[in-house]
């Protein structure tokens, strides 16, 4: 009863930190960079390592970012374009996670795609992650690469590439768009993505409680104009459908905004 007689800025201040969270509106990723502590700190990495291995050894169902869930929060968008490429390539999957640390999204969904008769899930990341991933984490299934040209090497004809969570951290995203394009993978997947509600895209910076990675971590984050970041990946890909990523509003400063992505498909594809 409390919650629903409480003004509706009550709800917005929950969501909303002076201290965390994503702050300012900097010129360059460089110059939020500057202020940042950055993601590749050793204990961050140790942190992430560890929350995997408890999901690996079954004392946790799910992890992200550092922390670990009692249940598995499931993609539903993630997971149903995977069955539906899967299904169109006799249930067969190779996908490339761009950015997915040590297997976030695999062990979220690995147990829909057990039924496969090949899966091959390759995870690009930071260098620190590859070395530990391929140390301790891959699988008949999981593989860790430097970067897309090493997995090419040994995956030549990927069916689906994931950016989720990664594209916004990089410093220049729309060369990486570009780049990616290149390959002529027949699926993209964008997801976990903010985009500005200006004309222009926002550089922040993103304060991260200690919550997540047991130290409090920042490091540069940019919101898209949406119209610019769809017209880089129109191109050379056709979107089939826009979808909310989490429906839990978030706030830059006092602004709004959610987690969006969709799902690109090739022009040269035919189906």
């Amino acid at each position: 009863m409390i919650k629903e007689l409480a003004p509706p800025i009550f709800n917005t201040l929950r969501w909303f930190s002076f201290k965390y969270g994503w702050k300012g509106d900097f010129k360059s990723f460089e110059d939020a960079q500057k202020q940042c502590t950055g993601y590749d700190e050793n204990h961050i990495l140790n942190r992430i390592a560890q929350t995997t291995k408890s999901v690996i050894n079954n004392e946790a169902k799910y992890e992200r970012d550092g922390i670990i869930y009692d249940e598995i929060n499931l993609n539903q968008n993630l997971l149903s374009a995977l069955l539906l490429v899967a299904s169109r390539n006799n249930n067969k999957l190779t996908l490339i996670d761009f950015g997915g640390s040590l297997g976030t999204s695999y062990y979220q969904n690995i147990k829909y795609l057990s039924h496969l008769t090949e899966l091959n899930w390759c995870i690009i990341e930071q260098d620190n992650y590859v070395t530990e991933g391929k140390k301790s984490f891959e699988n008949e299934h999981v593989k860790f690469y430097y970067t897309i040209e090493e997995c090419l090497r040994v995956n030549p004809n990927p069916d689906f590439l994931l950016i989720s969570s990664a594209l916004q951290y990089i410093k220049n995203p729309y060369d990486l768009l570009q780049h990616i394009q290149s390959f002529n993978i027949p699926y993209l997947m964008i997801d976990l993505i903010g985009f500005s509600d200006g004309e222009k895209d926002r550089i922040t910076i993103q304060h991260v409680p200690p919550v997540f990675y047991g130290i409090e971590a920042s490091y540069p984050c940019t919101f898209f104009n949406k119209t610019k970041f769809e017209n880089q990946l129109s191109l050379n890909y056709q979107k089939e459908f826009n979808f909310i990523s989490e429906h839990n509003k978030y706030y830059i400063n006092f602004k709004p905004f959610r987690y969006e992505g969709s799902l690109w498909i090739a022009k040269n594809q035919t189906q």
